[in-house]
């Protein structure tokens, strides 16, 4: 399986012991939201989504906020 990384980022989903890799934030976002209705022993201590910035030769990687996430819920974007 590969994934082809789109503007120089990937997205990870980490929930419990569990990580998967998206092409898109709103990917991660969504699988997250599908992720919480289906298990209700998740929480904000054991889940995130981190972006991996491959532009540089040193990948940088940061979380993605709650605050964004939550806009993006609410919007309905995702």
């Amino acid at each position: 399986m590969s994934i082809k990384i789109e503007e120089e980022k990937f997205y990870i989903l980490e929930a419990g012991n569990d990580k998967w890799i998206y092409s898109s934030e709103k990917g991660a976002i969504k699988s997250l939201k599908d992720l919480l209705a289906e298990n209700e022993k998740l929480n904000q201590e054991n889940v995130s989504i981190l972006v991996v910035d491959t532009k540089e030769e040193k990948w940088q990687i940061k979380q993605i906020s709650w605050s964004k996430i939550a806009m993006e819920l609410i919007r309905g974007k995702v």
